[in-house]
């Protein structure tokens, strides 16, 4: 038969604290342990000096290996200087042969003619002058060169060069004389 407990009103359903431990015997422990540790500390930290004057000894053997190196270079470079003349007939030469001379891009080369047109479109459509040239090549090979250009000045030559580099095209710098 099944009992049915009743509480009653007057009783406390609170549990009753839980004693506290003494920590006087951590206390003491510690005491001891700390007491030992002080008398056996100095015997501890005599054998400490031998592991550092091995250290020193292996410092002092490194030292007296990189004071007996000797470096060559100082004087290998002085024998090696390049002296560049400052002539002024060949810069007169560098300024008549840019004058002379007009900057294309290569934008692709390819075997296939229909390859090279649709890139020449492709450039056409980013608003850059294109045009294909037919190399051959000694073996009887002939291949399609897409070139963007000609231009007259570097700067627009370098507004079209990052044009294409912002459209993951790879350019080639060429100097073509006039």
């Amino acid at each position: 038969m099944p009992q049915e407990y009743k509480r009653s009103s007057g009783r406390s359903t609170k549990k009753q604290p839980a004693k506290q431990n003494s920590s006087l015997p951590t206390f003491l422990f510690g005491m001891v342990f700390g007491a030992l540790l002080m008398n056996f500390a100095p015997a501890l930290l005599k054998t400490a000096p031998t592991a550092t004057t091995a250290v020193e000894d292996v410092t002092e053997s490194v030292k007296a290996e990189a004071s007996e190196l000797k470096f060559d270079f100082y004087t290998l470079l002085k024998k090696t200087e390049i002296i560049v003349p400052n002539d002024e007939s060949t810069e007169t030469q560098d300024v008549g042969n840019e004058e002379d001379s007009t900057y294309l891009l290569q934008a692709g080369s390819f075997k296939v003619a229909s390859d090279a047109e649709a890139q020449r479109v492709k450039l056409l459509l980013l608003n850059l002058s294109a045009t294909v040239e037919t190399v051959g090549i000694g073996s009887g090979e002939k291949w399609h060169r897409v070139l963007v250009g000609p231009f007259t000045d570097a700067s627009s030559m370098a507004s079209a060069r990052a044009k294409l580099s912002e459209n993951a095209i790879d350019s080639l710098l060429l100097k073509r004389k006039l």
